[in-house]
């Protein structure tokens, strides 16, 4: 190139380098310019709920992940979502998840946290099982991220906070080694050990958000512990946690999940009785000291395991180190054995360090008046400690107990909602922080009773020094089941529902209706309680008008359909809420609202010739057919946001098309002669066939 092309060349260079930095706008102006402050967004993962993105930050210039409900979630998941946001930011932490800030968009909440360029755990053992990844090969740099899961765990704890969802999937590894413990939607507050910032976030989680099965679990099957499943009542606590953390240990060790099953059902009932396989069955070249501390984190009772996340983290480092653990109980042989392999060349300094610690021990008498005045020095500094000490006590003593009613109160609105999870722990905590409130012992002893747990439930109403029927009912069954951990046969269940309607305790009988109704159960038992228990609420009304009828009920397993037709003198069936019944046939029947329907996926519902007067409890929006005909239904309002395709308003006593003309999805209309005018027909849609019944 000639000298001359050379120059024109660098002037050109020197010409566009000078027009980008004149296109380089100044920050002070560029920031307040910026509306819309995430842009770019890419779609990353999703959930049950969310929706996880990773986008643009154009005010930090930093690309980060972005957390969305999607469109279909409820008021009570929107709040749940935030609070899981306020907690994740409340717990700071360099192995838990960082969020960076949170709002609203168009009533959609949102927040932003780290983007983790990385694998799950889950996704890196899968990996390494195959022989896919080195990144986590070594069994010592798999304890490595363990020991941080437990750091992240431990200061969670240490701040009052349970994860309870604590699996190899809410892990996340970076490519760089950074190991983050995230997703806390299922976390709950232990309210006496929290600090006060976190009480706003004292909430144990609506049933209907991040349910897994028949409304009830909430967790991951084959990572949750016991007391988590419906199959146990059992407090939850730090134990719950310390179970989740040895099964991920599991997982590390073996490349296996420790409890499988052909359904979830089948999982819970290996998790609750303990059954997996030992680590050393699936792979005879795992450490006997690390299988010790598998075992002893998942022990099915709480008491058998770790007292704390420290206490297990401190196992997996004594093994690291060298040295054996508590939970194998290592014979003096092999104590002696790891001491030697720690402390090789210490060995033969060991005759050495005898022999001068003879000597130390002659000086040591030389030291009696010097120690003499370290005692006395040492026993005032731990009676200046102790008097701290009991300051701090009783301040947090009084702390608690103005916070009692708060949680007491909260036991109530959760009951009355019939979220039983929630009163019982409420009120728990309610007596925890102040014992002499009556009240809250009161409902928490009817909750033991709802739960079938008569030993608790008497020991609280005692406490309630309360003389209602209650306590009499509980004294009566702790003597035919005493056992808290056992449930009632299905003839003891029938005489305490019984009982219940008898004293006239018509909370106790709702709630264990509702208990019941959503209860992991088998059909066929659930059948049977069914039956029973209708015949129960409706007693009164079969005896007194309708003597020797017989109870009509039906149910095909294939095809779900569940036929109570023809039972004049059943007005109330609150058991069947949750019923697994795609189609369903009440005609006949003397039932007055929809509230028996309630969490039934019906697709087909007839309630014909029933006293029914209004939509208002009809709950069940993936219903296609509907039958309401001679009912004095009137209003179709509730109708407009469904996707119906055939209605049966015949001899009912709705005048009006004024809603049936907004059911774009109707197909077939079945009316009586003369119910509307043709002026009225000829507005609906042209393809809806209407059927004239005389």
């Amino acid at each position: 190139m000639s000298k001359r092309k050379e120059l024109f060349s660098r002037k050109l260079d020197d010409f566009f380098d000078e027009v980008e930095a004149t296109d380089e706008v100044p920050l002070l102006e560029l920031i307040p310019k910026i509306k819309d402050r995430y842009c770019e967004f890419k779609h990353l993962d999703e959930g049950g709920l969310k929706v996880i993105q990773s986008c643009r930050d154009l005010r930090t210039g930093r690309f980060l992940a972005m957390a969305t409900l999607k469109n279909s979630v409820n008021d009570k998941q929107k709040e749940a979502f935030l609070k899981e946001a306020r907690l994740t930011a409340a717990l700071q932490h360099p192995n838990i998840i960082p969020l960076y800030d949170l709002g609203l968009h168009d009533q959609k909440p949102w927040f932003t946290m780290k983007l983790i360029s990385g694998a799950s755990l889950e996704k890196l053992i899968a990996q390494v099982k195959v022989g896919a990844s080195q990144q986590a090969h070594d069994l010592n740099t798999r304890l490595d991220i363990f020991i941080k899961v437990c750091d992240a765990v431990a200061y969670a704890h240490s701040r009052g906070v349970l994860h309870l969802d604590i699996k190899p999937d809410n892990i996340q590894i970076s490519e760089y080694g950074d190991v983050l413990l995230c997703d806390w939607g299922l976390a709950k507050v232990m309210a006496t050990e929290c600090d006060e910032e976190l009480l706003e976030c004292y909430s144990f989680n609506p049933k209907d958000v991040d349910l897994t099965l028949d409304g009830l679990v909430k967790g991951t099957p084959s990572y949750m512990a016991p007391e988590q499943t419906p199959l146990l009542k059992t407090k939850k606590g730090i134990h719950t946690d310390i179970f989740s953390l040895g099964c991920v240990l599991y997982k590390i060790l073996t490349f296996e999940k420790p409890f499988t099953g052909k359904d979830v059902y089948a999982i819970m009932q290996n998790t609750v009785s303990g059954h997996f396989h030992r680590a050393s069955e699936i792979n005879p070249s795992i450490p006997p000291s690390l299988e010790a501390v598998c075992i002893k984190a998942m022990a099915t009772d709480p008491e058998d395991r770790y007292k704390s996340v420290l206490n297990l983290q401190k196992e997996i480092l004594n093994y690291r180190n060298g040295f054996a653990t508590k939970a194998e109980n290592a014979p003096l042989i092999k104590i002696i054995k790891l001491w030697l392999i720690r402390h090789k060349t210490l060995s033969f300094a060991a005759i050495i360090i005898f022999c001068i610690s003879l000597f130390t021990t002659w000086l040591s008498f030389n030291n009696l008046n010097l120690e003499k005045v370290n005692a006395v020095q040492n026993a005032q500094k731990l009676r200046l400690e102790a008097d701290k000490l009991k300051l701090e006590n009783e301040f947090h003593k009084k702390f608690n107990k103005d916070a009692a009613p708060r949680f007491f109160k909260s036991a109530q609105i959760a009951f009355n909602a019939f979220n039983f999870d929630d009163a019982i722990n409420f009120s728990s905590s309610a007596v925890e922080l102040d014992p002499s409130l009556k009240q809250a012992w009161a409902l928490k002893g009817q909750m033991h009773l709802i739960y079938e747990q008569f030993g608790q439930a008497l020991d609280s109403l005692e406490k309630s020094q309360s003389n209602s029927p209650l306590h009499a009912i509980a004294q009566d069954f702790y003597r035919i089941k005493a056992n808290d951990k056992q449930a009632l046969s299905l003839e003891q269940y029938l005489k305490f529902y019984q009982r219940s309607l008898d004293e006239n305790t018509y909370k106790l009988s709702a709630g264990l209706s509702h208990q019941k109704a959503y209860a992991v159960m088998d059909i066929e038992k659930r059948i049977a309680l069914c039956k029973a228990i209708i015949i129960l609420q409706n007693k009164k009304n079969l005896e007194r008008n309708f003597k020797g009828n017989k109870m009509q009920f039906h149910y095909d397993l294939k095809s779900k359909y569940l036929d109570l037709s023809n039972n004049p003198w059943m007005e109330t069936a609150l058991i069947l809420q949750n019923f697994p019944a795609r189609s369903a046939d009440f005609s006949h029947t003397g039932i007055t609202n929809f509230i028996c329907f309630k969490k039934q996926e019906l697709h087909s519902l007839n309630v014909s010739h029933t006293p029914i007067i209004e939509l208002n409890r009809l709950d069940n929006p993936e219903l296609i057919s509907l039958n309401i005909s001679h009912t004095a239904i009137s209003n179709l309002h509730r109708l407009r946001n469904m996707s119906l395709r055939i209605l049966d308003i015949s001899h009912s006593a709705v005048r009006s098309t004024n809603i049936l003309k907004d059911l774009t999805t109707l197909e077939k209309l079945s009316i009586h002669q003369g119910q509307f005018s043709d002026a009225e027909l000829q507005k609906l849609n042209p393809k809806l066939e209407v059927i004239i019944k005389p």
